[in-house]
């Protein structure tokens, strides 16, 4: 079994996260190790959908880790965090905590500091800014302030000075970021020389207002942003900003865990310097055209697969949706699915999943241990698609690890209620020399698969009960039909007999019970409806395709089948076969009576002007004529008992 590393991040499809994750992947792979990767889709809990995210780290396979990789500042669920904390360490497990420091870990931290100082200073030294003025996030926050006074340190050391008045707050996003230009670019003070922002997200906020009002970035002011977002790659003029080395991280990540497997004495942290890129908004780089056309063409690309995306996702909601039974669920599932680079893909439910549903115990009821075992909904390995299996994990999983090298797990969940789970092999751009494109969709494929699935399971629940409750309108309590009942599906076998060519008898069995109200009265109500149960236990074994069942009234009972035997051989033999039925309950039941019944029995060739109720009035005509004899026959029972 393949040595591993475990990663564990929320929102796997930014930016930052999905280049340090192939950087994982990469470094890895050097030492011959597995990673499995815990994605989930949020990073904080702000509804029941976001919550049933977080779920996905129930499924840390602890055991099998060398190792545990957590990007910390991506979850920011504190709880949950450090439950997957603790359970690692409960376990023995190195755990690396990367961008936010845990007191027992290993962390690897971003030097912020002299990332925001070298900025700075590259516009005070490089470009003779004097007069600066910096849009900073929120007011009291640990970020904000630390780049506040990083700036004014830089100034201080060239002899000039941030001033409050100078300070504007942005709160790190673009709305506010546009309301505090709003008010610099009305209030009549001369413009700065440079605008240094605390993100990359403020800055190109300042840089639209700016060209609104009519000015240029860099030539009238010298804007930049901090962090190397996504988007700063489409923005004219390109960003002078610094970037998280997360490549580096990602490596030092890998390399403290084999280190401290092979024993190997270390510190407990790791600073990584941020990448400075010197562009556009500072002037260092003068703005080409040419590049836009670029980034146009790249913008285009993303939204070309975002649109299939949404076409891919909408179709397969629709085919799941009516889906009858759970392998065209997964059918479907499936063949969407592998629209993205998943080399390996499968998909496990719980029993929470269409748990009402027969198609599910289907799958269990060959199992030795249902208890344990999950539903794999479906399983796709180098092309070959495998139907729904029930076992204890999927049985190609442990192949693609050997394979490709990493296992990417996502939540299966509907709301906060988790059922399962994914697994694929999606491999990072340094394998398939492109962008982590199926990646950065991954939270709109995995949200519309929760949802798709939670529509089966719906369309799943309303069957049934649509499905019970026909039954319930049809037959009565003991199972079987009622007046409706039995004319609806006497109908029905009557123009299935005429559409075929051979002869068909119609032979009507009409059933009464005897002393029904003796019983009552004597032994009370309670031992009646366990004699009238007896009666319909009876019917029901002798119950075939041909025969229709029912209960007309409280002891008033009719067998109907439709035949090609001579008709009174065979109405004598169904009369036998319940009369056999009723004589192995009453010996054996150990009841102070006898359950016993009245028939009388009628049949009539099937034709087009067959009428079943002129049969059941002749069947029951002989069965009270039945009756009365073995009325008259417990009477003369009791007179001798009397005398």
């Amino acid at each position: 079994m393949k040595r591993c590393i475990g990663l564990c991040v929320a929102r796997i499809n930014e930016y930052t996260p999905s280049d340090f994750y192939s950087a994982c992947y990469r470094r890895a792979a050097e030492y011959g190790y597995g990673l499995l990767v815990y994605n989930c889709g949020a990073e904080l809990r702000t509804n029941r959908y976001y919550a049933g995210e977080f779920t996905i780290f129930d499924y840390i396979d602890y055991d099998r880790l060398d190792g545990l990789i957590i990007l910390s500042e991506t979850i920011k669920e504190q709880d949950v965090l450090m439950k997957i904390i603790n359970t690692a360490r409960e376990k023995g497990i190195f755990v690396v905590c990367v961008d936010r420091p845990i007191e027992g870990c290993y962390n690897i931290l971003y030097n912020y500091t002299a990332a925001f100082e070298a900025i700075v200073r590259h516009i005070i030294v490089k470009h003779g800014c004097k007069r600066i003025s910096m849009m900073a996030g929120m007011r009291d926050n640990a970020f904000s302030d630390e780049r506040i006074a990083s700036c004014r340190k830089v100034m201080a050391e060239h002899g000039l000075e941030l001033t409050d008045d100078d300070i504007m707050y942005g709160n790190f996003w673009s709305g506010p970021t546009r309301t505090e230009m709003d008010k610099l670019l009305t209030s009549g003070k001369p413009l700065p020389d440079a605008i240094i922002c605390a993100n990359d997200s403020m800055a190109m906020a300042v840089c639209a207002k700016l060209t609104e009002y009519g000015y240029l970035v860099p030539k009238d002011v010298i804007v930049t942003g901090f962090d190397g977002i996504f988007d700063e790659q489409f923005h004219i003029p390109r960003l002078t900003t610094a970037k998280q080395d997360v490549e580096l991280a990602g490596e030092k990540a890998v390399d403290a865990v084999v280190a401290h497997m092979r024993g190997r004495q270390q510190d407990n942290f790791a600073l990584i310097d941020h990448k400075i890129r010197l562009t556009h908004s500072c002037g260092c780089k003068p703005v080409d055209y040419r590049e836009a056309s670029g980034s146009i063409s790249l913008l285009f690309d993303i939204t070309t697969l975002d649109t299939a995306t949404d076409t891919d996702m909408h179709a397969l909601t629709d085919a799941v949706a009516s889906s009858e039974d759970i392998a065209e669920v997964a059918q479907h599932v499936c063949r969407y699915s592998l629209n993205y680079a998943m080399c390996y893909y499968s998909l496990c439910i719980s029993e929470h999943f269409m748990s009402i549903s027969s198609d599910y115990s289907k799958y269990l009821s060959n199992t030795t241990d249902p208890g344990r075992m999950q539903l794999v909904l479906c399983e796709v390995f180098k092309g070959e698609r495998t139907p729904p299996y029930c076992a204890k994990v999927p049985v190609s999983m442990e192949k693609a690890l050997d394979e490709f090298g990493v296992l990417l797990f996502f939540p299966v969940h509907f709301q906060d209620m988790n059922v399962g789970y994914g697994v694929t092999s999606v491999l990072p751009h340094v394998q398939l020399k492109r962008d982590n494109g199926d990646l950065k969709r991954l939270p709109k494929y995995t949200r519309n698969l929760n949802h798709s699935l939670e529509i089966a399971n719906t369309q799943s629940v309303m069957r049934k009960v649509i499905s019970e409750l026909q039954e319930l309108y049809v037959r009565d309590h003991t199972g079987l039909y009622n007046r409706r009942g039995f004319y609806n599906e006497i109908s029905r076998c009557i123009a299935l007999a005429l559409d075929d060519t051979r002869t068909y008898y119609m032979v009507i069995v009409s059933v009464d019970m005897d002393g029904l109200k003796t019983i009552n009265d004597t032994y009370g109500h309670s031992e009646g409806d366990i004699a009238i149960r007896a009666i319909t236990d009876a019917m029901c074994a002798i119950w075939g395709d041909n025969e229709i069942c029912a209960r007309f009234g409280g002891d008033e009972f009719i067998i109907a089948s439709i035949t090609q035997r001579a008709p009174v051989k065979h109405s004598r033999h169904l009369m036998e076969e319940l009369s056999n039925r009723l004589s192995e309950f009453n010996s054996s039941s150990g009841k102070p009576y006898k359950v016993g019944v009245s028939m009388g029995t009628a049949y009539k060739k099937i034709v087009c002007d067959l009428h079943v109720d002129d049969l059941i009035k002749e069947a029951d005509n002989l069965m009270y004529k039945e009756k009365s004899t073995h009325e008259e026959s417990r009477y003369s029972t009791t007179v001798k008992a009397k005398k």
